[in-house]
């Protein structure tokens, strides 16, 4: 048994990307797929699998065991994104801002980006951003369950179970991940279906 321990506020929000309606209540996200720094120190130590790509003006990352196979990236730019080709993403296919547009739709964070920018003095630079006070469910079709924001997952023991970074976990509803609670794709080979 697996115990979600979450708050949630109906709150307004000035930009959605996408919204749901689930069991007669509205669930809205702004997705965002900008690398936090503790992700992209954990790739570049490599505590992470991951590879970048970069044209230039923005490096997406690419960390496969995150990786849902929504196909987003692939329905959404198939010149980039391509399975076929060695390396699988071509960053000179397209432009950054439609990059940016097709990263910010993958559901798992499997890839994520960051745009290249002048360096900054430390003192100019802004404070860290602070957690949203609520979480944020959004159920896949044929796929997982996307939590996001501020939760705790805790098992059957109460204990806490360590969260992938940036506040977003892709928790299994089919039954057959290896990864427990936390989605790996099996669902696609099962063929679960809602």
């Amino acid at each position: 048994m697996l115990f979600l321990v979450m708050v949630l506020h109906p709150i307004p929000v000035p930009k959605i990307n996408k919204s749901y309606l689930y069991a007669g209540f509205q669930i809205s996200f702004i997705m965002s797929n900008k690398i936090t720094k503790k992700e992209l120190e954990e790739i570049r130590s490599r505590k992470v699998a991951g590879k970048e790509y970069s044209n230039g003006e923005v490096s997406v990352f690419w960390k496969r065991d995150l990786c849902i196979h929504s196909a987003n990236c692939l329905i959404g730019l198939p010149g980039v994104f391509d399975m076929r080709k060695k390396p699988w993403i071509d960053m000179a296919a397209s432009s950054t801002e439609e990059i940016i547009k097709t990263v910010d739709t993958c559901p798992s964070r499997a890839l994520t980006y960051l745009k290249a920018r002048k360096q900054k003095p430390s003192a100019v630079r802004k404070g860290r951003k602070k957690l949203k006070k609520f979480a944020r469910i959004e159920i896949l079709k044929d796929g997982p369950m996307l939590v996001k924001g501020n939760f705790t997952l805790l098992d059957p023991g109460k204990k806490r179970i360590k969260l992938p970074p940036a506040g977003i976990a892709a928790l299994c509803r089919c039954g057959a991940s290896a990864k427990k609670p936390f989605c790996d794709g099996t669902h696609k080979k099962t063929g679960f279906r809602d």
